[in-house]
């Protein structure tokens, strides 16, 4: 139980780390994407509100992390679905960083580590759910 509480809360604090992408000024967003690659980002309005809106939808998925690693067996199928869909997104995010052309950087990371971490919160609540039907 402890290694699911362990990744979820990983999982939580890493998502809230997008506020940064709420708040911070676009011009301060373009210099932390030139870190990784040399392309600009676009400047048009709806490009800002794709980012911002991500942003916040990330946060949001945080806190849901959050909350089932307060006390996982409390929620049941949500945990697995949890470890489920950090899978799915790491996976889309190598598969479109791949056919979209991305830059390694910009992407690899966080689909390695999405996948992982999701595939920790499946096999960890696998074991919590056998341990508990024991």
């Amino acid at each position: 139980m402890r290694g699911l509480k362990v990744c979820l809360w990983i999982a939580g604090i890493l998502c809230l780390l997008a506020a940064v992408g709420m708040f911070l000024p676009f011009s301060a967003l373009r210099s932390v994407a030139s870190l990784f690659g040399d392309e600009a980002l676009p400047e048009g309005p709806v490009f800002v509100y794709m980012v911002r809106v991500m942003s916040a939808t990330y946060v949001a998925i945080g806190v849901f992390y959050l909350i089932l690693a307060l006390d996982p067996q409390t929620y049941g199928r949500m945990v697995p679905f949890s470890g489920l869909a950090a899978v799915f997104v790491g996976v889309c995010c190598g598969v479109f960083g791949v056919l979209t052309g991305m830059p390694l950087l910009w992407f690899l990371g966080y689909a390695v580590g999405c996948t992982v971490l999701g595939i920790l919160i499946l096999v960890f609540s696998l074991r919590a759910g056998r341990r508990a039907a024991a």
